[in-house]
């Protein structure tokens, strides 16, 4: 295929796969923090609003330690779509709209770092990656910061590959990325952080190879004032929708990354390979675990030959003067997919619901492992001629309709995804976190509810149901009919998700309906009503 033809089936997949999220946002079921971020969001709206007379967003819960850039827009997004949309369908449509976004940097930077074949299998594999796809609609922290970082990491390969002279358009994409990625998480820090290590190597190895050291400062003046001005221009970016730090503009966002890097909230016990864990406890086997079991297995092998391949190319082309950009990228990419992880292990950082606080690193490593692919497609026609590097590529596009088959039959949990290692989601269940999110609720009401009509017929339509949970009234109750009501003191039924052993509540009553995917139970309903009691009436 030309590279036209590359392109072209790049953009056919990502169209379709916007269309299919985008007609499918309103399917998602509520997380557990999108009633916290909806508020934030309107507490920061208020801010502004009032001239920053209600100060309540400068102290909400813990919330006021992370920037508002996607939960301001949320809230402005809300007040807009409220004629047609709910609060969470609308949160839901521009989660999904930032999603996409994130789909399609996922192209561009396998398009960046290894031309149209790679941006075409990036493409190939982002879509079919459930984690990722699976948190569009209802992450409103992890997902739009994932979005904005491979975005970012886009713009950076282009100011690497642009040394000494970075065009403008460049750095200023790379200042916005950055800057809404820190407006999500202060992590994004790392972004400006690895453009300033990239221009320090770039500028010791120019005086190595250079006689002119004139020339070597000339142009490093250049790269470290285009390096300020991008990190001056993300700290902007990343202040405007953040009313907390910008009472101390310098000091406050350091303090949060501080506070943030040792905090120490959500002590819970999780389960882990089948044992149950403090989130106190984890150690460094925790990400590489939950990176092995929720990716694809074809990802997960790519990525572990593209690892060790990349680390053998490194050390060869560590002393090829002619081909230090290409060492720039390649180190750099190694940096932003192991850094992140190696830091968190050296911090002891509290990690839980497995992989999400690192969904930022999913885009990257497809875009790398797509690159690898590219690399390696080449080698197999250079030393077996054309049939091979086209039978690999028919076995990576069946890999990928494999993917989405799963996928469609998760719809819409497919965040839920554990791949074929571990026996699938079924496999995984009852040893690691699967419906961390409670966002199951929403379908598995819906599901009681045609349970109960089929079983009961026309008492169905004359009873009240008294229905309560360990997910609250809004998640129980959005999908069930009116005739459903909650009550947490006297409930008719009761709706447990596995989480917690919330499902092992009232286990003295009997199992009436289990909601379940992909062989894996998620809800467990419990008949508490005594066998000889009147139903009430509506």
């Amino acid at each position: 295929m030309r590279d036209a033809d590359h392109d072209l089936a790049a953009v056919a997949v990502l169209v379709v796969a916007s269309a299919l999220a985008l007609w499918s946002f309103r399917d998602a079921g509520i997380s557990w923090d999108e009633a916290v971020h909806l508020e934030y969001g309107r507490l920061i709206h208020e801010y502004f609003a009032s001239g920053g007379v209600d100060r309540r967003a400068l102290g909400y819960r813990l919330d006021y330690l992370y920037g508002g850039s996607f939960d301001l827009v949320g809230a402005v997004f809300c007040d807009l779509a409220a004629p047609v949309l709910d609060p969470y369908d609308a949160i839901h449509l521009l989660g999904t709209v930032v999603g996409v976004a994130g789909l399609w940097g996922t192209w561009r930077l396998g398009r960046a770092l290894g031309g149209p074949r790679a941006g075409l299998l990036a493409a190939g594999f982002i879509t079919a990656t459930a984690v990722y796809w699976g948190h569009m609609a209802n992450n409103p922290k992890d997902l739009p910061f994932a979005a904005a970082y491979v975005w970012a990491m886009v713009f950076l390969i282009a100011a690497i590959r642009s040394f000494p002279r970075i065009p403008l358009s460049v750095a200023a994409g790379l200042a916005v990325s950055s800057g809404l990625a820190l407006g999500v998480r202060i992590a994004g820090l790392l972004l400006p952080c690895y453009l300033g290590g990239a221009i320090a190597v770039w500028l010791a190895v120019q005086l190595r190879l250079r006689a002119d050291a004139e020339s070597v400062y000339r142009d490093g003046r250049r790269l470290l004032a285009t390096g300020l001005g991008v990190a001056a221009g993300a700290w902007a970016v990343m202040l405007a929708a953040w009313p907390w730090a910008q009472q101390a503009p310098l000091t406050r966002p350091l303090a949060a990354l501080r506070r943030m890097s040792e905090f120490m909230g959500h002590r819970r016990v999780m389960r882990f390979a089948g044992e149950p864990l403090s989130t106190y406890d984890v150690d460094w086997r925790y990400l590489p675990h939950y990176f092995a079991l929720k990716l694809p297995e074809f990802i997960v092998v790519l990525a572990a030959v593209a690892a060790l391949a990349s680390v053998v190319v490194l050390a060869r082309r560590a002393r090829a003067v002619e081909r230090v950009r290409d060492t720039l990228v390649l180190g750099t990419v190694l940096v932003a997919l192991w850094g992140p992880w190696i830091y968190a292990v050296a911090r002891g950082s509290i990690l839980y619901d497995g992989l999400r606080h690192f969904l930022f690193e999913v885009p990257v490593l497809v875009a790398s492992v797509a690159w690898a692919s590219a690399v390696g497609l080449d080698q197999l026609r250079a030393r077996l001629g054309p049939w091979a590097p086209r039978a690999a590529a028919l076995a990576l596009a069946l890999a990928c309709v494999d993917q989405y088959a799963t996928m469609v039959r998760l719809h819409p949990h497919q965040y839920l995804y554990f791949n074929r290692s571990i026996g699938g989601l079924a496999g995984a269940a009852g040893s690691y976190d699967t419906d961390y999110y409670a966002s199951s609720y929403g379908e598995a009401g819906a599901a009681l509810a045609r349970e109960l009509w089929r079983r009961e017929g026309q008492d169905f339509l004359d009873t009240r149901y008294r229905v309560a949970s360990c997910a609250g009234a809004l998640k129980t109750t959005r999908e069930m009919p009116a005739n459903f009501i909650y009550d947490r003191r006297h409930p008719d039924l009761w709706l447990g998700y596995t989480r917690d052993d919330c499902h092992l509540r009232h286990r003295d009553a009997p199992v009436i309906f289990e909601y379940r995917r992909a062989g894996a139970v998620l809800v467990v309903v419990r008949d508490l009503r005594p066998r000889d009691r009147e139903r009430a009436q509506p």
